[in-house]
């Protein structure tokens, strides 16, 4: 949805009653997600994505409170006789970062909310910091360095104008190109790690376990899956879960797509699952029927400047107004 769209939308269903969306569209499961929580700006991220601050996250899950019924993803999959029909809501949060354990966790606990946060394997233990972290860093320090700003500008032989933009269209295929800019502008993504952890450690991974919550795969190091082939695809899910079992020791197998799941193909999604390589699949389309209970679409919360309640009543409405379309079922 461009934005635009989005705008429009949103707008339309500001004044809406969410009940009466939700019982127009028959869809009374939602899976919002979010990265991180955090009082202060975080660099790595502020650039990507919205950072809620502790306060406005509580205030998202009471509302959210308020009409859905929170459940775990395996709840949710067994689909037990007691929450069948019921309105439901399936938390999880991507990448692993910091603010899971330091301000996520604990308020779940205490509201006694079940969540799943996926992890990269990679990046565990700070051992190493996925590309578009880098790319947010770099935009921090050239808006913050006009020598660095300069510098690489005159690396990329591109006007300092274009410099943010550049850095934001570096791609899967051209990280590499980041520890380049990065030597330019004298910023040290290692030190920065070292400094300011920004994903979870082992100890406070195996903390959220028992503390009752669940841990997924996330890919190695949050890979674009619409740059590998089929094998490739199997196996990085294949990999990524089993590398998390053996390492916490923990039985379910769930994976969410880094990105999207857009560009995988059908059969690849049914033989995750058909061989159990993978007991859920989360993408991040929004508010979309997929066919498959064990194939979910995830709603963004952090995507755009709403509450979580204004977020849902516009993917709701947006959803509403594509059945007589037939588009809001989502197609490999």
């Amino acid at each position: 949805m461009n934005e635009g769209i989005r705008n429009t939308i949103s707008s339309m269903a500001r004044p809406m009653k969410l009940e009466r969306l939700i019982r127009w569209s028959g869809q009374k499961n939602i899976f919002p997600f979010y990265h991180t929580v955090s009082p202060e700006s975080l660099p790595h991220v502020s650039h990507l994505y919205r950072v809620l601050k502790p306060a406005e996250f509580e205030r998202d899950l009471d509302q959210l409170l308020l009409m859905f019924e929170p459940l775990s993803l395996g709840d949710y999959l067994e689909n037990s006789e007691g929450k069948r029909g019921k309105r439901s809501m399936v938390l999880t949060f991507d990448d692993g970062l910091k603010g899971c354990y330091e301000f996520i966790a604990p308020l779940l606990k205490k509201k006694g909310i079940p969540a799943t946060f996926f992890l990269n394997n990679k990046f565990i233990d700070n051992r190493g910091l996925f590309y578009r972290y880098k790319a947010s860093l770099l935009i921090h320090q050239v808006r913050n360095d006009c020598r660095s700003k300069e510098k690489v500008a005159t690396f990329l032989k591109i006007s300092e104008e274009q410099v943010e933009t550049s850095v934001r269209m570096i791609g899967w295929d051209q990280r590499a190109l980041l520890e380049a800019l990065a030597v330019e502008a004298e910023l040290d993504f290692a030190g920065y790690l070292l400094s300011r952890p920004v994903y979870m450690n082992s100890n406070e991974v195996e903390d959220i376990l028992e503390w009752g919550f669940d841990i997924g795969a996330h890919s190695s190091d949050h890979v674009d899956f619409t740059r590998l082939d089929a094998s490739e695809m199997n196996q990085q899910v294949k990999a990524s879960v089993e590398d998390l079992q053996k390492r916490f020791g923990v039985h379910t197998a769930y994976f969410s797509f880094p990105f999207t799941s857009d560009g995988v193909p059908g059969e690849v999604i049914d033989s995750l699952l058909e061989e159990g390589t993978a007991s859920a699949l989360l993408g991040t389309a929004g508010l979309k029927r997929t066919g498959k209970r064990s194939y979910i679409q995830r709603i963004p919360v952090e995507k755009y400047e709403m509450t979580a309640l204004e977020t849902l009543k516009a993917e709701y409405l947006y959803y509403l107004l594509k059945m007589p379309l037939g588009r809001n079922r989502l197609r490999q």
